[in-house]
């Protein structure tokens, strides 16, 4: 009786074993990384490295994406209407999704509902940029030259942030310049160094690698206060009197509304155990970023400040909203 209760109760075990799903680890599948930003920029190089340690504590793929254009609303758009099942991630900071939110007025998702964060691990502001052989050694230099120059004076971005930077400095010193757009930052920084145009807001990543290598000068940041990476460099909000002048990404992960909790979760756990390593905390530093872990709870309340921070700095800076 015993020997066939037993055959029995394998039997049915065998048959649940065949029958049942197996219960995948995630990611089972590789996972895109929506990023509104070129290749080799600053945004792409901090990125790539999340991308790689999250390979490495998860065992599986993280692919970047470069979604390049509309001031980084087509990675938007292609993250918010992804299929919400943890395989498309986005990458952006709260000067892409709260800032977009007030420099355009439609955007293709709605920030607020489409997608949601996961976490926060770095702080990166814009920094005023010029020619380093250009005889400009300070703001009061470039604001002297510009009042000087009128309207024939030429500024370069590639972003929404980096024109809103732009436009609190000019408002703030009272002068007019001429607005040259690009697609990317590095181009923009390219005729900075080139004196094709007279000077330029930059993400720091990619400025400071530029400075080291003596091709431009950083002379103040669009942070509120002074950034621990940049000793000696002054804010705009010091050497300009503006109202307004804390404009920094805060940058973070995110995913479409509806993604599992518990791949949210695993999401939050990695990328703030990556943040918090100490190679993570040396390469950001080294890059000009400030380290900043947020859990997803934090994060969301950032971006919720953000908000309306961006809505001031738009109406400030008297922005054109697009």
């Amino acid at each position: 009786m015993f020997a066939r209760i037993a055959a029995a109760c394998l039997s049915t075990a065998v048959l649940f074993s065949q029958s049942a799903p197996a219960v995948a680890a995630y990611p089972d599948r590789p996972v895109r990384i929506m990023l509104g930003f070129a290749a080799g920029g600053g945004a792409d190089i901090m990125t790539r490295w999340y991308a790689e340690k999250l390979g490495k504590l998860s065992g599986g793929t993280f692919v970047v994406e470069n979604k390049v254009g509309a001031s980084g609303n087509l990675s938007l758009e292609a993250a918010g209407h992804a299929k919400p099942d943890g395989l498309t991630l986005l990458f952006s900071a709260t000067v892409g999704t709260a800032g977009n939110a007030s420099l355009f007025h439609k955007l293709p998702i709605d920030v607020q509902k489409d997608i949601v964060p996961i976490a926060g691990f770095a702080e990166t502001p814009f920094v005023l940029v010029v020619a380093p052989d250009a005889g400009i050694n300070s703001v009061a230099d470039l604001t002297a030259f510009i009042k000087a120059k009128g309207a024939r004076a030429t500024y370069g971005a590639a972003t929404g942030s980096a024109i809103a930077a732009a436009a609190l400095y000019l408002n703030a010193i009272g002068a007019e310049a001429t607005y040259v757009g690009y697609k990317a930052t590095s181009n923009a920084v390219q005729d900075v160094t080139g004196r094709q145009i007279d000077f330029a807001f930059a993400d720091v990543v990619y400025a400071t690698g530029q400075a080291r290598q003596n091709r431009v000068k950083i002379l103040a940041t669009s942070s509120g206060s002074q950034s621990p990476n940049l000793p000696g460099i002054p804010t705009l909000k010091e050497t300009t009197g503006a109202k307004t002048g804390d404009i920094v990404a805060v940058w973070g992960v995110w995913a479409p509304t509806g993604t599992p909790p518990e791949m949210l979760q695993q999401l939050e756990r990695w990328t703030l155990d990556i943040t918090n390593m100490p190679e993570t905390q040396k390469f950001l530093t080294e890059q000009g970023a400030t380290p900043r872990p947020l859990n997803a709870a934090d994060y969301k309340a950032n971006f919720e400040t953000a908000l309306g921070a961006w809505k001031d700095a738009v109406r400030i800076g008297k922005i054109e909203v697009q």
